[in-house]
């Protein structure tokens, strides 16, 4: 499922019967069905053709990746799939990724609890987040410049809070381990973040290795978000202030220790 995220070029600006959409970028945590789980998609995890579907998707991305050329699934030791509404299908995807498959075809042990002790776990889930000043001015920015469009301020705020939501309630379900990421912390020390996230995908995290793929990025800007604080600071307050009051209780209870007093 898209959620519409990707889709915004063709879906931005249309209303259902039922007032604005709740999908495509910005938004979509807000639908009320888009959290996926392993109990309220039970049937597609008793389906062995949805892995297949699943695979049959992301296959191709994997396989040709630069290092194994056309034999990527085969050699490569960790796959890694980055869309965005993963955050709200982690218990729903450990489950597909993890499927117990009978030698007849048929799907076991899917929802009895016993997946760990059944199997190792194919799966890992790395959740990157950033600070939810930043994170909505980013949003709000790619919809204007890039579509042309906008998003209430008031939306986003609310869409960071869902979305955070589900990838808590979600961590606190899944059999497989979990990391979560700052976006400023990988900034600010990449290299030490790096060889974090390498040892939690059980990788190599020698220096070469590390260095060799720091290389590859063209930059990383310490602090990307100061753009956007001093736009909060010198105009955004004023006009949104009293959101991030409205919200703070909310922001804080997610545990991810961003300081919202950021004009001090």
């Amino acid at each position: 499922p898209r959620f519409g995220v990707g889709m915004e070029f063709r879906n931005f600006g249309k209303t259902s019967g039922f007032g604005e959409r709740l999908d495509g970028l910005g938004k979509y945590a807000l639908d009320p069905k888009v959290h996926w789980t392993k109990e309220n998609k039970r049937e597609k995890l008793e389906d062995p053709s949805t892995m297949s579907r699943l695979l049959n998707r992301f296959a191709p991305h994997w396989d040709k990746n630069k290092k194994f050329v056309s034999d990527g699934m085969m050699k490569s030791k960790v796959w890694v799939e980055k869309s965005p509404q993963n955050a709200v299908l982690s218990t729903f995807l450990e489950g597909v990724y993890n499927m117990p498959l009978k030698d007849d075809g048929t799907v076991a042990n899917v929802n009895d609890g016993t997946l760990k002790e059944s199997r190792r776990l194919a799966t890992k889930f790395l959740y990157i987040t950033r600070h939810p000043i930043a994170n909505v001015y980013a949003t709000d920015k790619f919809v204007r410049d890039s579509m042309g469009g906008n998003i209430d301020f008031e939306i986003l705020v609310k869409n960071y809070i869902a979305l955070h939501k589900y990838m808590k309630m979600d961590e606190n379900a899944l059999e497989s381990p979990v990391m979560w990421v700052r976006l400023e912390d990988f900034t600010a020390n990449p290299s030490s973040v790096l060889k974090d996230i390498f040892s939690f995908l059980d990788v190599s995290r020698d220096d070469g290795v590390v260095q060799n793929v720091l290389d590859g990025i063209a930059s990383v800007n310490s602090n990307p978000n100061a753009n956007y604080i001093s736009k909060w600071c010198t105009d955004g307050i004023r006009r949104h202030g009293r959101l991030l009051e409205k919200y703070a209780d909310d922001l804080n209870a997610l545990g991810l220790d961003y300081d919202l007093d950021v004009c001090k």
